[in-house]
């Protein structure tokens, strides 16, 4: 579970979405940062703007109406961007301010005039001193970056305070479109640039990597750094590596075995026929026949994973025992109790070729007896063709199907065959979605299971 959550977190989604919560909490702070600059000026000069009438109005009713409404009037008065709270004296820190105090009384209405010859004080409080004067009253607590104070005296002598605290946003109508529209650039932007480096830089790097992957042992693999994903990504091209380095070895484990049995059966001939009487043809057929065999157990194996056929339903219960009864040796079939078909979508010749090589191989290597044996169950149907003789050791059951492998004595060239018929089957097993699994018996002999899983059939 650990490792899950650590690969989650090193995916490209969660780099991603890393990387969009930084950008937007440094947009935040970069909006706070400008609030703390001059340019908060012009903001707070704009908030007094439209704010004017309603503070005119605040006053008025204040001074209007009876002491016990003034709460009600205070509270209807607070918002998300303002609050007001009346106290007995001006508070340290405010200061007079001509442009300002022309801004909130320019309107030519009765309530502006009332506040004209009125003693107003301003100041500019940003965020670290809004945070400590609301952490000691938080009856005035207000979150935000910057806070405009405004203290107005009243007739009675007091001063009504109020905090305005404006957005850096722009929201009048003439203005909000075209500064929505510069923010989302801005942060598309960024958030390109930073998805471009973090993201794209990885991905870059294992195009490098790819581009100059070899195959030799002595080749640098494709490193696997990065966002999950691309480890992942770089793990399957080098097991990819891994399998194309291997099936060029196998040909080239193929072609020197070939030219190896081939020179073999021409060094034969020329030695029967450097002699100056008349060779029977006799003589040489076995060794023409040899060499023929193997280069069509060539060109079988060669088309073994790509073969020319079209495919074609076949029921493999019928299909796999009519074979065994037209085999040139008796073969004991075993069926189990379940009757219904199994259909596959096959090449016939090909499946032909891969059960004859096992019967081919229960024949030449068995001790005379061979069965076949068909069962299914609910993962699939398993075919085993199984013999009674030496079996083979352990430790070369995975290696008989690689071409031209033989054993000991009791499996050589001695016995006809090329060393290629398992590694044909397999091959065409591969094809059809099926498995070869060998083993020993436990009273002697080897046993061949074609396993079909249930998912190929029809």
């Amino acid at each position: 579970m650990k490792r899950h959550m650590g690969g989650l977190f090193n995916s490209i989604l969660a780099r991603v979405l890393a990387l969009t919560f930084a950008l937007l909490v440094l947009t935040l702070g970069v909006l706070i940062a400008i609030m703390q600059t001059p340019v908060s000026g012009r903001v707070f000069d704009r908030a007094i703007g439209e704010s004017a009438n309603s503070i005119a109005e605040l006053v008025w009713l204040i001074e209007t109406s009876p002491p016990e409404a003034e709460g009600a009037i205070l509270s209807t008065y607070a918002s998300r961007s303002r609050i007001a709270w009346v106290e007995e004296r001006f508070a340290n820190g405010l200061a007079p301010d001509r442009s300002r105090h022309a801004l909130l009384t320019e309107d030519a209405t009765a309530v502006s005039e009332r506040l004209r010859a009125r003693d107003i004080r301003f100041d500019a409080v940003g965020a670290l001193e809004l945070a400590r004067r609301s952490g000691s009253n938080p009856n005035l607590f207000y979150n935000s970056a910057s806070t405009l104070h405004i203290a107005i005296g009243l007739e009675d002598g007091r001063v009504l305070n109020i905090w305005l605290a404006p957005s850096i946003i722009f929201t009048e109508p003439q203005y909000a479109p075209y500064f929505l529209l510069g923010l989302v650039l801005v942060i598309t932007v960024l958030l390109g640039f930073a998805l471009h480096r973090v993201i794209m830089r990885p991905i870059r790097a294992l195009e490098h990597d790819a581009e100059r992957v070899g195959l030799a042992e002595t080749a640098m693999p494709v490193s696997e750094t990065g966002p999950r994903e691309l480890r992942q990504l770089a793990r399957a091209l080098n097991r990819m590596r891994l399998r194309l380095d291997g099936l060029i070895r196998e040909r080239e484990q193929i072609m020197v075995a070939i030219a190896h049995d081939i020179r073999t059966g021409l060094t034969k001939l020329r030695l029967r026929t450097d002699s100056k009487d008349a060779v029977p043809v006799a003589e040489i057929e076995p060794d023409l026949v040899q060499m023929e065999r193997l280069l069509s157990d060539m060109m079988a194996y060669a088309r073994a994973e790509n073969p020319l056929a079209e495919h074609e339903l076949i029921e493999l219960r019928s299909f796999v025992a009519a074979l065994a009864e037209r085999a040139p040796q008796s073969i004991e079939i075993t069926h189990d109790s379940a009757k219904d078909p199994f259909t596959i979508a096959g090449s016939r010749l090909a499946i032909t070729r891969m059960f004859e090589n096992l019967f081919a191989n229960a024949r030449a290597y068995g001790g005379g007896w061979i069965g076949l044996s068909i069962a299914r169950d609910a993962e699939g149907l398993a075919v085993a063709v199984e013999d009674n003789g030496p079996g083979i050791p352990e430790t070369q059951i995975d290696r008989v199907f690689e071409p031209f492998f033989r054993g000991e004595g009791s499996r050589n060239a001695a016995t006809g065959g090329t060393g290629l018929g398992l590694g044909i089957a397999r091959a065409i097993a591969h094809t059809h979605g099926a498995q070869i699994r060998l083993s020993n018996r436990p009273q002697g002999g080897l046993r061949a299971e074609v396993h079909f899983p249930a998912a190929i059939a029809m």
